[in-house]
């Protein structure tokens, strides 16, 4: 039987109205699809990273020349969220400009770095979370040309709960044998680096003692054990071996307290972590 020809005239309405609405449809989503942009945090972290290279290219060349590093792998950090198109161009809206940057030369490259360090923890809470241990790993590196902190201050709004306590007990047991293992190198260590040595060993129960006053308000913490082993370490012989112990050591403690920081959920236990990150860091650079 044949198809009447308004029936006919209809389906042929009905199609030619679901392709035209689903054109409209695609064209729509297209315009409301934005465009990637650069990510604004890490765009005034990039021109900051600029203004340290500049200001510190006198008084302090290394540092210059680090600041001047994080400023590139803070451009390749924007680029990277920011995507690629299939044929690896990045979009023209990802692209960025940097003002001329004058800054003036730092008189005191020391305090310039604090207080660059200082901004940059600041900023932590405003990046991109996958951005956070690129950002914490530039703090702890410009921290082996700081000065060393005076103190470790605890953030007044600090709370731990969850993962962020339990990696806070972890840490704390981590300074314990860390203590231990560098006594156990003290014995061995070359008379020119014995004081070294045993500020070392001071420093981790002043990080110790910081954790301890953090934890207690929200869980009970664990004494010191007697003693520890060395496991995955190197068992300390000579001068040598014990250097290489001490390395060793801070070089896990500089680790365990950086992958904390970029895991923390709370904005003062990632600040706290991210500084003992950095002072350990700092504390290491006498055994390089």
């Amino acid at each position: 039987m044949s198809t009447p020809p308004a029936t006919l005239h209809r389906m042929r309405f009905t199609k030619h109205l679901i392709l035209t609405t689903t054109a409209a449809l695609a064209t729509t989503l297209a315009a409301c699809t934005p465009s990637p942009t650069p990510d604004e945090a890490l765009v005034g972290m990039h021109q900051e990273a600029l203004h340290d290279a500049q200001a510190l290219a006198v008084s302090t060349p290394d540092a210059s020349a680090l600041r001047s590093e994080h400023a590139e792998e803070i451009t390749a950090e924007i680029e990277r969220l920011c995507g690629f198109t299939d044929d690896g161009i990045l979009p023209e809206s990802c692209t960025f400009e940097t003002p001329d940057i004058a800054a003036a030369p730092a008189s005191d490259g020391a305090s310039h770095m604090m207080a660059s360090q200082e901004q940059i923890l600041d900023h932590l809470g405003e990046i991109p979370t996958e951005s956070v241990p690129l950002i914490i790993g530039q703090y702890i590196e410009q921290a082996r040309l700081a000065p060393p902190p005076e103190e470790i201050t605890i953030p007044e709004d600090l709370s731990l709960k969850g993962e962020d306590l339990t990696r806070a007990q972890d840490l704390l047991a981590g300074e314990y044998a860390a203590t231990w293992a560098l006594g156990v190198a003290l014995a061995y260590v070359s008379p020119d680096l014995t004081d070294a040595t045993q500020d070392a060993i001071d420093r981790h129960r002043e990080y110790a003692a910081v954790l301890r006053t953090t934890i207690t308000p929200f869980a009970d913490t664990a004494p010191s054990e007697p003693g520890y082993d060395l496991a995955g370490l190197t068992e300390p012989t000579d001068p040598d071996s014990a250097l290489t112990l001490i390395r060793e050591v801070q070089d896990n403690a500089v680790t365990s307290w950086h992958n904390a920081a970029s895991v923390a959920t709370d904005p003062g236990w990632r600040i706290l972590a991210s500084r003992i990150a950095g002072a350990t860091a700092r504390d290491t650079v006498t055994f390089d």
